[in-house]
C-alpha cells in the first residue's frame, strides 16, 4: 500500500466526485480515459465510454464512475465541474493551447453538448511552470496576445536574463473569466512544476521527464442504493432539468426525494411545476398547495396555482391566488401579461380593471392590504395600503364612511403612525359604476422582528369584507420616538379619515380652532395657526379637490412630529381635508 501524499485537490471536490485532483511525480493515481495524444490544440471531446480519442486537448463527460483526465509536465492542467447538469473535464493547456483558448472552447463544448451553464462551474487550476521560471521568447507573447490578452492577463514581467516571463494560471484564468466563468468559482491549487522536485518538468528535465495527471469522475450512484439523498442538489437537479424541458425527469428526481422527506417544502412545490409542464394541472394544483401549506410566505407557489387554475379554465381560483402572489410577492402588472399560462384570464373584468389601476380584485366586491417596501429598518417609512373596491354597483349608490379593524391588534409601541390617507373616486360604464376607496397609512416601525399586519375587518354600509394579512419584516434600526397617542388620532393609528376626522375636526372646531378654507388652484403657501388640544395641537384646512393624487401646492408640507390625516375626494363628493396634529 502506497504510504505517498495525497493528491493536490481544490476545496469543491466533494461527495458528488469519485475523483477529483492533481497527481504529481512518483505518486499512483486512478485508472482514467486520456487522449491518446495530446497536440497543443484546442480540441474537446464528450466521452461516453472508455474509448480513448486518438488526439485533443479535453475531456469532457457526464457518465457516473468514468474518469477522465490529462498528463502535463509543466503545461497547465484544468478541472471543470458543473453540479447541476453532472458534467465533469480534464483540460490540457500548454502556451499553444491558451494561445487558442483550450479553456474557452471548452466550456463552449460544455454548453453545447451536455447543458452546462458556465455561472455554475467549478474551476481548478493545478500545478504548472510558474512566472518566475518560465521564460519565453517573443513568439509566446505575440501567441497569448492573438488570445485577446493583455499584458496584466497573462502576467508579463522582465526576467533577470531581460527576457520575458508569463504566467500561464493566470492567463488561463482570464479566459475562464471570459467564458462566463465566476472569479470566485476558480481555485488555484498552486505548485510551480519546474521549481519543485515532487513535481515534473519538461523544461527541466527534458526527455527524462515523466507526466503528472489531472483526474477527474462523477460519483457512480448505485439502482438501490440506500444514500440520502441531498435535498439541495436534488431540487437544483430538477430546476435545471426543467428549463431543458425533461419534465418527467424532474418529477421522478423529486418523488425519490419527498419519500425521503415529505415536508421538503422546495421540494414539493418544484413537483408541483414538473406536473404543471407535463399538462397535469390538477395534480400540480394539489402539490402546490401542500407546498403553500408548509410554507405560507412562497408566493411563487401561489403564483404557480394561479397558472394551474387557469389552464383548468377556474378563473375565480385562478384570481384568488393570483390576488395572493401579487398581495405578497414582487410580481406586477406586466408579469400577469407576459404569462402564457395567465393568458386566458386577461378578458377578465377583475384582471382588465387590474392591468389598468393596479389592483386586483376577488371578486365584485372586495378589500385588499398591501405593504411597500416588505423590510425596512427601525425608523424608516413603510406604507400600508388597504384598497376596497366594488366593481359592478348601481349609479349614484349612497356613500357610506369606511369602517376599518384590525383583527389582530398591533403591538404597543411596535410603530409610529406619521400620515393616513384616504381617496375615495368613482367611474360609470353604461348604468352601472365603479368605486375606490384607499387608504395609505404611513408609518416608521420601532421593533425589530416579522410583523403581520392585518387581517382587517372592512365595512362600508352592508357591505362587508376580511382582508388578507401583510407581513412586513424590520430589521435593526434607530428608535424614531413614541407619537401621540391613539386617543388623539380619533381612538388610533389604523382609522379611515372618513370613519373619525370629523369627529375630531368638530372637536377642533368646538374648542374655538379655525378651519383654513383654501383655494385649490392657489400656489401661495399658507402658514395656518395651530390651536391648542387635550394634550396637542391641531389645525384643519378644507377644499374642494381637482386632483385626488395631489394635495393643493398652498398646503405646507408636514413637518417632522406632526401627524397628518387626510381625506380627497372629487369636488363633486364633497369637500376635502388635511387634519394635523402634533
Amino acid at each position: 500500500m502506497s504510504d505517498s501524499p495525497p493528491p493536490e485537490r481544490p476545496s469543491w471536490a466533494d461527495h458528488r466526485l469519485s475523483v477529483c485532483g492533481f497527481w504529481p511525480r512518483a505518486e499512483s493515481a486512478p485508472d482514467a480515459v486520456s487522449n491518446l495524444t495530446q497536440v497543443h490544440g484546442c480540441t474537446v471531446h464528450v466521452l461516453t465510454g472508455r474509448s480513448s480519442p486518438l488526439e485533443g486537448d479535453g475531456l469532457w463527460t457526464d457518465v457516473p464512475g468514468l474518469a477522465v483526465s490529462v498528463r502535463v509536465a509543466d503545461c497547465t492542467p484544468i478541472l471543470l465541474w458543473d453540479p447541476i447538469a453532472g458534467a465533469v473535464a480534464a483540460v490540457h493547456a500548454g502556451w499553444r493551447g491558451t494561445a487558442r483558448d483550450i479553456a474557452g472552447e471548452a466550456v463552449r463544448v460544455g454548453v453545447e453538448q451536455l447543458g452546462v451553464e458556465p455561472g455554475r462551474l467549478r474551476a481548478a487550476i493545478g500545478p504548472c511552470i510558474g512566472q518566475q521560471a518560465f521564460e519565453v521568447g517573443d513568439e509566446v507573447v505575440a501567441g497569448l496576445r492573438g488570445a485577446g490578452l493583455d499584458e496584466g492577463d497573462i502576467g508579463l514581467i522582465t526576467g533577470p536574463r531581460g527576457r520575458a516571463h508569463v504566467s500561464l494560471r493566470q492567463a488561463n484564468r482570464a479566459l475562464l473569466r471570459r467564458a462566463g466563468v465566476p472569479d470566485a468559482q476558480i481555485e488555484d491549487v498552486g505548485g510551480c512544476s519546474h521549481s519543485s522536485p515532487r513535481y515534473e518538468s519538461y523544461r527541466r528535465d527534458g526527455k527524462a521527464s515523466g507526466r503528472m495527471r489531472a483526474i477527474i469522475a462523477l460519483a457512480l450512484l448505485l439502482v438501490g442504493c440506500s444514500a440520502p439523498l441531498d435535498p439541495a442538489a436534488t431540487v437544483d437537479a430538477a430546476q435545471a432539468a426543467l428549463r431543458s424541458g425533461d419534465a418527467p425527469a424532474a418529477e421522478l428526481a423529486l418523488r425519490e426525494l419527498l419519500e425521503q422527506d415529505p415536508e421538503d417544502t422546495l421540494g414539493r412545490a418544484v413537483l408541483a411545476r414538473a406536473l404543471h409542464d407535463q399538462g397535469r394541472f390538477r395534480e400540480a394544483s394539489v402539490q402546490g398547495r401542500i407546498a403553500l401549506g408548509l410554507d405560507p410566505g412562497l408566493w411563487q407557489v401561489a403564483w404557480n396555482l394561479a397558472c394551474h387554475h387557469a389552464r383548468l379554465g377556474e378563473a375565480d381560483e385562478a384570481i384568488h391566488w393570483l390576488q395572493a402572489a401579487l398581495t405578497a410577492g414582487e410580481a406586477d402588472r406586466e408579469d400577469v401579461q407576459n404569462d402564457p399560462d395567465l393568458a386566458t384570464l386577461l378578458t377578465d373584468h377583475r384582471v382588465a380593471f387590474f392591468l389598468n389601476g393596479g389592483v386586483l380584485s376577488r371578486t365584485e366586491d372586495d378589500a385588499v392590504l398591501l405593504v411597500q417596501p416588505r423590510t425596512v429598518p427601525v425608523g424608516e417609512t413603510t406604507t400600508l395600503t388597504l384598497v376596497s373596491l366594488a366593481l359592478n354597483r348601481a349609479l349614484l349608490s349612497k356613500r357610506h364612511p369606511l369602517e376599518l379593524r384590525p383583527l389582530r391588534p398591533v403591538p404597543p409601541g411596535a410603530l409610529l403612525g406619521h400620515t393616513r390617507r384616504e381617496t375615495f373616486s368613482t367611474g360609470a360604464d353604461g348604468d352601472r359604476e365603479y368605486s375606490q376607496r384607499t387608504v395609505h397609512f404611513g408609518f416608521l416601525p420601532r421593533k425589530p422582528g416579522v410583523a403581520a399586519l392585518g387581517p382587517f375587518k372592512v365595512r362600508e354600509g352592508e357591505r362587508h369584507h376580511r382582508t388578507n394579512t401583510a407581513v412586513l419584516e424590520v430589521t435593526s434600526g434607530s428608535d424614531p420616538g413614541a407619537g401621540l397617542a391613539p386617543e388623539a388620532l380619533g381612538g388610533g393609528f389604523f382609522r379611515a379619515p372618513s370613519e373619525v376626522d370629523a369627529a375630531l375636526v368638530a372637536a377642533h372646531e368646538q374648542r374655538g380652532g379655525p378651519i383654513v378654507e383654501l383655494d385649490p388652484r392657489s400656489e401661495e403657501l399658507l402658514d395656518a395657526p395651530w390651536h391648542p388640544g387635550p394634550g396637542y395641537e391641531a389645525r384643519v384646512f378644507r377644499f374642494r379637490a381637482t386632483d385626488l393624487e395631489a394635495l393643493p401646492p398652498s398646503i405646507p408640507e408636514r413637518a417632522e412630529g406632526v401627524f397628518r390625516s387626510v381625506l380627497v375626494q372629487r369636488g363633486s363628493e364633497g369637500f376635502s381635508h388635511v387634519l394635523e396634529l402634533r
